[in-house]
C-alpha cells in the first residue's frame, strides 16, 4: 500500500530549470545556510592550495609541490561531497565567485603557518555544521559530516607536523630538502605509536 506524502515531507520547490528530488527530511535553514559556506570554504581552500603549489614549484621545491597539490585535489573533492549531499537533500548548489587570495609568503615557514590556520579553519566549520545538525536532528547531515570531519583533523595534524619539521630545520637549506624528499615520496611519516600495534 503507498500514501501521497504531504508536501512539507517532500520539501518539493519549483524553480526554473532546477529539478527538486522528493526527500523525508528538510533541512534546517541554519544548517542549510552554513553548508553552502562551507562549500565555499572548500573551494576557496582549493584554489589557495594550488596557489601554494605554483609558490613551490617556482621555488622548485618538488614535494612541497606535491603536497600543496594533493590538498587542493583534497578540498576540491570535500566540496564535491557537499554539493552532492546539498543535491541529495533537495536543495540548491550556490556557488560564488572566489575571491583571489593575496596573502604573500617571505618564507616555507610562512606557508605552512598559512596551511595550519587554513585547516583550523575549514574543520572548526565543519564542526559547527555538525553541532547545528545535531541540535536540528538532523542525523543523516550528521553522519556526512563524520567522514570530512575525520579527514580534516588528520590534515590539521598533518599541517601541524609538517610546520614543526620546518620550523627544526630553521635555516638550514639542506634540513629543507630533506623535508623535501620526504613529501615527495608522498608518505605520511608521522611518528605514531600505534601505527603499526596490535590490539
Amino acid at each position: 500500500m503507498t500514501t501521497t506524502p504531504n508536501a512539507e515531507a517532500l520539501a518539493l520547490t519549483s524553480g526554473p530549470a532546477q529539478r527538486r528530488r522528493p526527500v523525508p527530511r528538510a533541512l534546517a535553514a541554519d544548517v542549510l545556510s552554513h553548508l553552502q559556506l562551507h562549500l565555499q570554504m572548500e573551494l576557496q581552500a582549493s584554489y589557495d592550495y594550488f596557489r601554494l603549489a605554483v609558490w613551490f614549484a617556482e621555488r622548485d621545491l618538488k614535494g612541497f609541490a606535491a603536497f600543496a597539490r594533493q590538498e587542493a585535489l583534497s578540498e576540491h573533492q570535500h566540496a564535491c561531497l557537499v554539493a552532492d549531499h546539498l543535491i541529495d537533500r533537495s536543495q540548491p548548489v550556490e556557488l560564488a565567485t572566489l575571491q583571489p587570495n593575496t596573502s604573500t609568503w617571505d618564507s616555507v615557514e610562512a606557508v605552512t603557518r598559512f596551511v595550519f590556520d587554513t585547516e583550523v579553519a575549514v574543520t572548526a566549520s565543519a564542526q559547527q555544521i555538525y553541532s547545528m545538525a545535531e541540535r536540528a536532528g538532523d542525523y543523516i547531515t550528521s553522519v556526512f559530516l563524520d567522514g570530512i570531519i575525520q579527514q580534516q583533523t588528520d590534515s590539521e595534524a598533518q599541517a601541524a607536523y609538517l610546520m614543526s619539521r620546518v620550523r627544526l630545520a630553521g635555516d638550514d637549506r639542506a634540513a629543507l630538502l630533506l623535508i623535501d624528499q620526504e613529501l615527495s615520496r608522498g608518505e605520511d611519516d608521522r611518528p605514531q605509536l600505534a601505527k603499526d600495534g596490535h590490539s
